[in-house]
């Protein structure tokens, strides 16, 4: 069994990042993907705590915020993938050591807000970001063999979008294309096909699911449970709640 859990951790300062810490210690995942990591020192804590114990960690390298991917109980080596041409450092891929071949794909995808109408930069920016993920993706998933692409992808499940004035044409097209297209599956949305769970919520209390598991057909037949834990985000740690994967 391998269980894979993504957080959005929404660049900690470092006292939210001890809070982070100490949820994470605690749960039993032999894999975190960790999507909205910085520079700064909650981000710096998170990586080096991580380290200290023992653990495999790999990270992307952003411009400015990107992936923290941490093996626990099991060893993680990097996986030589492409870079998109867009914010390049927010994708970091790795492979489990010693287990059956599976590639893990972190991803950090460009935000734009869907709540309130974001600035024409931060929605020309997420478009690029669109267009540019779906060329990476054409370059290296029909090779990849057994794939998980997991993390805050900051695409918005069509669920929502009838509540939400600023979704993106493009972002629900591209949500739509990595099955329709790509040939991945949506692991939650297979679980819970008439699920409306949220896992991001804003300020206000509006909300989305941001969060995905996207399989290739070979690993969804393994996935035995993909669901939310909303804790870290109502304890206040971050705005955004977890994803959990298991595969058998």
């Amino acid at each position: 069994m391998l269980r894979v859990l993504t957080l959005n951790v929404s660049n900690p300062p470092a006292e939210r990042a001890k809070g982070l810490l100490e949820w994470l210690w605690h749960q039993p995942d032999e894999v975190l993907v960790l999507t909205e990591v910085g520079k700064g020192p909650g981000s710096r804590l998170i990586a080096q705590v991580c380290r200290a114990a023992g653990y495999s960690v790999l990270a992307s390298d952003p411009q400015d915020l990107g992936v923290l991917v941490v093996g626990r109980d099991v060893d993680i080596e990097s996986a030589e993938l492409p870079c998109p041409m867009v914010l390049p450092g927010r994708v970091c891929a790795v492979h489990p050591v010693g287990a059956d071949p599976l590639l893990i794909v972190g991803v950090y995808g460009a935000a734009s807000d869907p709540v309130r109408y974001s600035s024409k930069a931060q929605r020309e920016r997420k478009r690029e970001w669109l267009t540019a993920y779906d060329v990476w993706l054409r370059e290296w998933l029909p090779t990849s063999g057994p794939s998980l692409m997991i993390g805050d992808l900051n695409l918005v499940d069509p669920q929502h979008d009838s509540t939400l004035r600023y979704v993106l044409a493009e972002e629900t097209a591209t949500y739509h294309a990595l099955s329709e297209e790509h040939g991945l599956v949506d692991a939650y949305r297979a679980h819970h096909p008439d699920g409306d769970a949220i896992s991001w919520v804003d300020h206000s209390g509006a909300g989305c699911r941001y969060d995905h598991a996207f399989a290739s057909p070979d690993v969804v037949r393994r996935v035995t449970a993909c669901d939310l834990d909303h804790e870290p985000r109502v304890a206040g740690l971050t705005d955004h709640s977890a994803l959990r994967i298991t595969l058998s």
